[in-house]
């Protein structure tokens, strides 16, 4: 009898762990990474990020690929925007800029034609800018 609750209550056990490793198929929903937004002061659109578009991106565009980086259209133009080059990818993606064609672009992936900015890559400060902007939500403050 006792052989028969050590069997029983290891069965239950590993039942009761393997269960914690099924999937939720539950809704998905993208929330902000709680250690990003916390170790970070609040990143400003306007005042963080517009300033390294127009000192990075701005020649080329608004007259390339009708994407306009300046100071009026950028926002627009790039959050929950899909690009014109690749129809299936979202330019950016608050709090996700793994799934953000822009943050691809400027890490120079290599993914998706050419990196930008061309023959430069962003300052790493700069970089640090935008991810944070994004993880934050992309917002426009």
């Amino acid at each position: 009898m006792r052989r028969y609750f050590q069997v029983f209550g290891l069965f239950g056990l590993l039942l009761f762990l393997f269960n914690g490793c099924t999937k939720d198929s539950g809704p998905y929903y993208v929330t902000p990474p709680l250690d990003t937004i916390n170790g970070y002061d609040t990143v400003y659109f306007a005042t963080d990020v517009v300033p390294i578009f127009v000192e990075h991106c701005w020649v080329c565009h608004p007259p390339n690929g009708g994407l306009d980086l300046g100071a009026t259209y950028a926002y627009d133009n790039l959050v929950g925007a899909t690009s014109v080059g690749f129809p299936s990818e979202t330019r950016v993606v608050p709090y996700d800029p793994l799934q953000s064609l822009l943050w691809k672009k400027i890490i120079h992936s290599g993914e998706f034609g050419l990196d930008m900015p061309p023959n430069e890559v962003l300052p790493t400060e700069d970089l640090i800018v935008i991810r944070n902007w994004i993880e934050q939500g992309a917002q426009n403050n």
